[in-house]
């Protein structure tokens, strides 16, 4: 039975979430996922769902003393460390993004690359959420992505991470961070038209290139994808 001293991870995004949660030795007590509707697409549908969804479950209705909750959110931008300023974080978002007036900017400091990650949170996630886990930390999928280049230990290595619409990509030549974006991808033809993309705009052969997905794939898409790379790797 979990207790204030485990550990809840929750992943979000349009299509869904899961969660995990661990003792403070990390063992996976429990875990699990839930799918939504394909209609999901507004934020008061996600809103409602997550109230739903999350009261439905009584070990995600336990107050936990950390809660980490990832989200895919598409609306993020990387800035060098010396030029950024936390009072204008919003402001330099809005130059490349659309920001809904009710979600929350925040940033993570990245030191290894010497930047600062600026995202936002959908405030349909961040609300509900909070009306139970007080101290949750919120950090965006990308986040979690740019965080495994150093662990990866191949040279030319891509992360992708497809969700609901969108596939985020993040490039590395060794540890040293070349790419890290989102783009618009309601198909896999289209995700992968983006990864060869990448591929070229950081000056990737592909047959010396490893791709690391986050998340799941059919077997015809990892087959696809194996074609052409030195190798596929999921990251569950």
């Amino acid at each position: 039975m979990a207790n204030i001293a485990d550990r809840l991870t929750i992943q979000i995004d349009l299509s869904g979430f899961s969660f995990k949660i661990t003792d403070p030795s990390g063992e996976i007590l429990k875990s699990g996922e839930k799918s939504f509707p394909s209609g999901v697409s507004s934020a008061s549908d996600l809103e409602s769902l997550l109230k739903k969804e999350l009261s439905s479950l009584s070990i995600l209705s336990k107050k936990y003393d950390q809660t980490d909750v990832v989200v895919q959110t598409p609306v993020f931008t990387l800035v060098p460390a010396p030029l950024f300023q936390k009072e204008s974080q919003k402001e330099i978002l809005s130059q490349v993004h659309h920001i809904e007036d009710m979600d929350e900017v925040m940033n993570i400091e990245i030191p290894e690359h010497d930047a600062v990650l600026i995202y936002t949170i959908p405030n349909a996630i961040s609300s509900r959420i909070f009306k139970i886990q007080k101290k949750a930390k919120y950090t965006p999928m990308i986040y979690k992505m740019i965080q495994s280049v150093s662990s990866c230990t191949d040279h030319n290595k891509v992360f992708v991470h497809l969700s609901k619409g969108h596939i985020h990509i993040v490039a590395a030549e060794g540890d040293k961070l070349l790419l890290a974006n989102s783009y618009k991808a309601n198909d896999f033809i289209t995700a992968q038209y983006y990864i060869f993309l990448v591929i070229k705009e950081v000056m990737f052969n592909p047959e010396f290139t490893t791709v690391q997905v986050f998340g799941t794939l059919e077997k015809s898409q990892l087959k696809s994808l194996s074609k052409y790379f030195k190798g596929v790797t999921i990251i569950s």
